[in-house]
């Protein structure tokens, strides 16, 4: 029962997201009326009308007519800020249903449901869209949307959220695949209820065998039809180790009834080859989903792996929250000698369990199931990795939030950094960049399922394929095609590293582009209230615009507007003529004093802490520079560097870069440009990540910084 109190917080709590939609749609049209003049003036032109309307159903089943511009076409939906301004939309609410005809008895709601219930509107944006781009959609969203709009905080941030994961999401994908052709393996695009649907029927036509089964016949038994179906789960470190590992290879390959794909990473390698999954499937998130449709229809489940008590203790807390779930079993993960597995074998055939969960870890789980397949009397067999470690509340997993921006692998390494640090930091981009080998290989042979080892020895190939192959190719480093000459095959092994460093170039380029977006969008929205107290304080000092915007020298000595917080008097530009003679950097290309009189008394503050650089996150979100790299440099400036002092030109700017850390101002022109070059030479994703970490205590203790 809802309390008067409560139903007041709700009102005070739906008052201030209101306020805030409003806010936010000015602000929006203020600064997209430019385009939105534009647009209307040219449909008008070319349709006759600007704008037409299409029409959704609210929360009470009503209608709602959307604005939008007429025809197709990007920012078509600009006008929807009108029906958030109106209050037609919420910022963030439940997804749009189209109104075809007014839906019968569905979509109704009684008066005393929205008495005791808090309806949410439809939003511009919306979980089922972050959800359905993340392949979670068997999370409860209706509950997670009650949270976000609980308090304004959960309101903004479950907005950022999900405008964050639409900026890096693609959105052409193949979504309607029956399977995804990675490494060589065929992976099921199911949704979760698709899957937990197929594995419930798997065990209720198992039962119905095993009932006209004779009594004495064994599973191993010459004859016996009666066969287990094993269901696996990779994620990219799975596959990282299926490319040196021939047996759990062939394992997926052959003995695995289904394979699916787990984790961001297998997403992200999905997205590139143009296939979107339908779900992110993986034994976590299904265990208890899997452990309520067994309960439903009277099945049992045997509960193997984890160490001493892990197992059992996840039993009982399942039993806990299904109370007519039967658990056929448990035993830990430690099967030292034949012995031990045959009794554990036996231990499970007794139980009459349908379903056997084996955690143990790939590739040990999947090989165990695959080598007592014969002799496991059950309907369905499963490597769940460390599941048992989560549900038994043995390692916390990551909250929900942190899933719905692909992030959980870092909960995971922060957890056990030891055990982790190698599958995340060097595993990921390992598979990433054979992800895009495979890419490669497929748009040079034309061929959309064959993977890219079929040019290189990779231990993917079979070896009669992988002979084949290079028959017709010939370019292997090891073997010697006889038509060669010594010099043909050292000019044909050049040309293979020159290919390997090119798209390792590229490959580099993507992660660092990558890396930009999501650290700069992160930190805008993380440092927006700052942004607003700077911009406050610099306006009440002195008169003039809180940003300050410069022509700049971009890569190649293309400019562009940078833009930073105002940390001067505006007319500091004409005042630095008659303090020209007083510069105190060397080289005379800059200009730098440590008592610049032109420098406000903020000024002084937030260029001593770098904070006069922040707005320049938006030129990196743009592409004009990049979160590390060389300082861009006035065009006047430019116009003064020798052909050396050019070659800082080459690459985009940056806001931090070596001379950032190592002594800012102090440091002289000539070594600065030093430092950049060597940056050019020597830069990684890996190095940038290194410098972004040393330019904290650097802005820290502001040595330099003037």
């Amino acid at each position: 029962m809802i309390t008067d109190t409560q139903v007041e917080t709700a009102n005070i709590s739906g008052h201030m997201l209101r306020t805030v939609d409003i806010i936010l749609a000015l602000l929006l049209i203020i600064g997209a009326a430019p385009v939105l003049v534009f647009k209307s003036l040219y449909r008008k032109y070319h349709h006759g009308s600007a704008i037409e309307r299409v029409y959704i159903h609210d929360a009470k089943d009503g209608k709602i007519g959307l604005y939008q511009f007429t025809g197709e076409g990007r920012c078509c939906q600009w006008p929807y800020l009108i029906n958030l301004l109106k209050g037609d939309l919420a910022l963030l609410g439940s997804d749009k249903r189209y109104y075809l005809e007014p839906e019968q008895g569905a979509g109704r709601v009684s008066y005393q449901q929205q008495k005791n219930q808090r309806i949410s509107k439809p939003g511009l944006l919306s979980f089922e869209q972050m959800h359905h781009r993340l392949g979670i959609n068997f999370e409860d969203k209706a509950a997670h949307l009650h949270d976000a709009q609980s308090n304004l905080l959960s309101y903004l941030m479950a907005a950022s959220r999900i405008v964050l994961t639409s900026i890096f999401s693609a959105h052409k994908a193949n979504s309607s695949a029956q399977s995804i052709p990675l490494f060589n393996l065929q992976l099921c695009n199911l949704t979760m209820k698709e899957m937990l649907a197929e594995i419930i029927i798997q065990c209720q036509h198992y039962q119905a065998l095993k009932l006209t089964r004779h009594p004495d016949t064994t599973p191993s038994a010459p004859g016996h039809s009666i066969g287990m179906l094993q269901y696996a789960f990779v994620n990219a470190a799975c596959l990282n180790i299926s490319v040196k590992d021939p047996g759990y290879r062939r394992c997926l390959q052959s003995s695995c009834h289904k394979v699916f794909a787990d984790g961001s990473g297998i997403r992200i390698a999905c997205l590139w080859k143009g296939y979107a999954p339908k779900d992110n499937l993986n034994g976590t998130d299904m265990f208890p989903r899997l452990c309520e449709q067994l309960s439903k229809n009277n099945l049992s489940v045997f509960l193997l792996g984890g160490a001493p008590g892990i197992a059992a203790k996840t039993a009982e807390k399942m039993s806990h929250r299904y109370p007519n779930l039967a658990i056929a079993g448990t035993h830990h993960g430690y099967l030292d000698s034949l012995a031990n597995e045959q009794s554990v074998i036996e231990q499970i055939n007794a139980s009459g369990a349908s379903v056997l969960l084996v955690a143990m870890g790939a590739p040990r789980q999947e090989v165990w199931l695959e080598k007592h397949q014969a002799h496991l009397d059950v309907a369905v067999g499963i490597g769940v990795g460390g599941l048992f470690d989560f549900y038994s509340e043995k390692i916390i997993r990551a909250p929900l939030w942190v899933r719905q921006i692909g992030m959980e692998w870092v909960c995971r390494l922060a957890e056990e950094p030891k055990r982790m640090w190698q599958r995340y930091i060097l595993g990921n981009p390992l598979f990433l960049y054979r992800v895009l080998q495979e890419i490669r290989q497929q748009k040079q042979h034309g061929d959309p399922i064959i993977s890219a080892a079929q040019t290189t020895k990779d231990p993917l190939l079979t070896d009669s394929v992988y002979a084949n192959k290079l028959e017709d190719s010939g370019t292997n480093k090891n073997i010697q095609h006889p038509n060669l000459t010594n010099q043909h095959s050292l000019n044909a092994q050049a040309k293979q590293r020159c290919k390997r460093n090119r798209a390792l170039a590229r490959f580099n380029i993507h992660l660092k582009r990558g890396l930009d977006l999501l650290c700069a969008a992160l930190l805008l929205v993380l440092l927006l209230p700052l942004l607003l107290c700077v911009s406050l304080l610099i306006r009440l000092e002195s008169k003039g615009p809180v940003l300050f915007s410069q022509q700049r020298a971009g890569k190649h000595n293309i400019p562009f507007t940078m833009w930073k917080f105002r940390s001067m008097y505006p007319d500091a530009e004409l005042r630095r003529r008659a303090l020209q003679s007083a510069n105190e950097m060397q080289g005379g290309v800059l200009f730098k004093m440590k008592q610049d009189p032109r420098i406000t008394l903020v000024g002084k503050v937030i260029r001593k802490l770098s904070i006069d650089e922040l707005p320049q996150l938006w030129n990196v979100i743009c592409g004009d520079m990049s979160l590390v790299g060389p300082r861009p440099a006035l065009e006047s400036e430019v116009k003064q560097y020798s052909f050396h002092d050019r070659r800082r030109l080459a690459v985009k700017p940056g806001i931090t870069c070596i001379w950032q850390i190592s002594g800012r101002s102090d440091i002289p022109f000539d070594r600065q440009v030093e430092l950049d070059v060597d940056y050019i030479y020597q830069q990684s994703f890996f190095t940038d990540v290194c410098l972004l970490i040393k330019t904290i205590p650097a802005v820290i203790f502001a040595r330099g910084a003037y």
